[in-house]
């Protein structure tokens, strides 16, 4: 699972939003923002602050192994609409950097650019967007990254980051919309044509006027944005207003624009539509006041999880392809030659090889037969134990009941313990613990247990002093060897046998 790390800032806050990916699938695990307090005096280049804002406000986050995806303003960039001639894709990059250079004297040939196509034709002239930013300002952005800990892995537009949440999460927006994004004291209004930025501009607004003076002065921007659109090539009135955020948030701006507008106005909050794709925030994540302010930061992490390369990547520009490799070509050459040289050997070595196979199928086959065979022997000598088993097992019951008929009377002999142990080689063992009235007992049991299907061992008689009743304790060992169940009656009484002998008559 990669963690991403998005980050933008204006000239009063920086913004974050932490999340974790795994595929597409997009879990966003934090989102703030910190002050940046007041601008110094004649200070137009990035906040001196910036450094250690962020390193205070991702400091409590312990973000360790993360890819920091960095967006810029438009205060931060030059911004060029250029026309080129008819010329294909791989040409662009050239022709834009050139171009630029010669109508811009901000854009130095060190300076990173991007840009973006307006159309696809190249045999009509080109429109491109084109956007330039100086190493110095690319520098300073990277000392304040790796200040807080991280390091820039892509730096992208605002704009199109946040126009790239709204396309990619929105239901159906019309042909013609346009994208009101509201920050502390500026706004980013982006114009939408059949699914792609037709035209951005970002408005100053004025920090003391109060918020409904404020609120008119950002409608008015966007109808003046409106009126510019429609004079752009291939664009018309704007059919739509969306403003990013909740309406909670924005409830002065949606009662007035009816009046000052006369456009259908929706408010798109950014984290509601990241869930309703299938992510975003956890939940219990708490959501941060005017959300609408993070919907960049949103879509640089949505186009990140995705695989989609943003629209502008001044880290990761638009360059002209390579030169090709005559080495390659050559080399491709010897190797179309080798293999015409060698195709003739290659026929002759074929029918070698049909042969080799054929053997190697046959010595398959071969090898799977022998193993079934061993499997066959090795299942026959399982039977075969389980058969040499059955045939030396004792029926332990039969055996009880003989050994229960031929042991002394209960007033002269009582068994504390016995353990009846299968043999190995068939057969079995029967081991006696008890005690007795008079040793002499213990000698007539053994005798009367002996036969020639059971060998009696005493391990010792010793005299007991605590029970006067049964003064002597014995330990035997019995012998038994396999024989027929049948067989058990033979060494019964003459009237016990008989009648077990009639009841095994009546069963069968």
């Amino acid at each position: 699972m990669a963690r991403l790390l998005a980050i933008d800032w204006d000239a009063r806050e920086v913004r974050y939003v932490l999340a974790a990916s795994r595929g597409r699938d997009l879990q966003v695990q934090a989102a703030g923002a910190a002050p940046l307090g007041p601008l110094p005096e004649g200070e137009k280049n990035l906040h001196p602050g910036l450094g250690e804002t962020l390193t205070a406000a991702l400091g409590p986050l312990k973000l360790g192994r993360v890819q920091a995806l960095v967006g810029v303003d438009r205060g931060s960039i030059e911004l060029l609409e250029l026309t080129l001639p008819p010329a294909q894709d791989t040409e662009l990059p050239e022709l834009v950097r050139n171009q630029s250079m010669r109508e811009s004297s901000l854009i130095a040939e060190e300076s990173l650019l991007d840009f973006v196509p307006m159309d696809s034709d190249p045999a009509e002239p080109r429109r491109v967007t084109a956007a330039a930013i100086s190493t110095e300002q690319v520098a300073r952005i990277r000392q304040a990254c790796v200040a807080a800990g991280v390091t820039p892995a892509r730096l992208v537009l605002r704009p199109y980051a946040a126009a790239s949440l709204f396309l990619r999460t929105a239901p159906e927006p019309p042909r013609i919309s346009l994208l009101l994004n509201r920050l502390a004291d500026e706004a980013d209004l982006t114009v939408l044509v059949a699914g792609r930025v037709a035209f951005w501009r970002t408005v100053r607004l004025p920090g003391d006027t109060g918020e409904e003076a404020g609120t008119r002065r950002l409608l008015a921007e966007v109808a003046r944005t409106n009126v510019v659109v429609q004079n752009q090539p291939g664009c018309g009135p704007v059919e739509h207003v969306y403003v990013l955020g909740a309406e909670s948030e924005h409830e002065l701006l949606l009662s007035l624009a009816p009046d000052e507008l006369s456009l259908p106005i929706t408010a798109f909050e950014p984290f509601a539509a990241l869930n309703a794709a299938g992510s975003g925030a956890a939940a219990d994540l708490q959501l941060p006041a005017d959300s609408g302010r993070y919907s960049a930061l949103l879509g640089m992490l949505w186009d990140e999880a995705g695989g989609t390369a943003p629209a502008i990547d001044f880290l990761h520009p638009r360059q002209r392809p390579a030169p090709p490799n005559r080495r390659r070509r050559w080399a491709i050459a010897g190797a179309v030659a080798a293999c015409a040289l060698g195709a003739f050997a290659y026929s002759t070595w074929s029918q070698f090889a049909k042969v080799n196979a054929k053997n190697e199928a046959l010595a398959a086959q071969l090898k799977d037969l022998d193993d079934t065979a061993k499997k066959a022997v090795q299942r026959q000598q399982v039977a075969q134990a389980v058969r040499e088993w059955n045939a030396g097992d004792v029926v332990w019951l039969d055996e009880l009941r003989d050994l229960s008929l031929r042991f002394p009377k209960a007033r002269d002999a009582v068994v504390l313990r016995m353990s009846l142990t299968h043999a190995r080689a068939g057969g079995g063992t029967v081991d006696l613990q008890g005690v007795v009235r008079d040793p002499a007992i213990v000698g007539r049991m053994e005798r009367n247990l002996r036969d020639e299907y059971h060998e009696v061992r005493s391990k010792g008689v010793k005299e007991r002093v605590q029970d006067k009743g049964y003064a002597w304790q014995f330990e035997s060992s019995v012998s038994v060897a396999h024989r027929d169940k049948n067989q058990y009656v033979s060494h019964l009484p003459s009237d016990t046998s008989t009648t077990d002998a009639k009841s095994a008559k009546a069963e069968k």
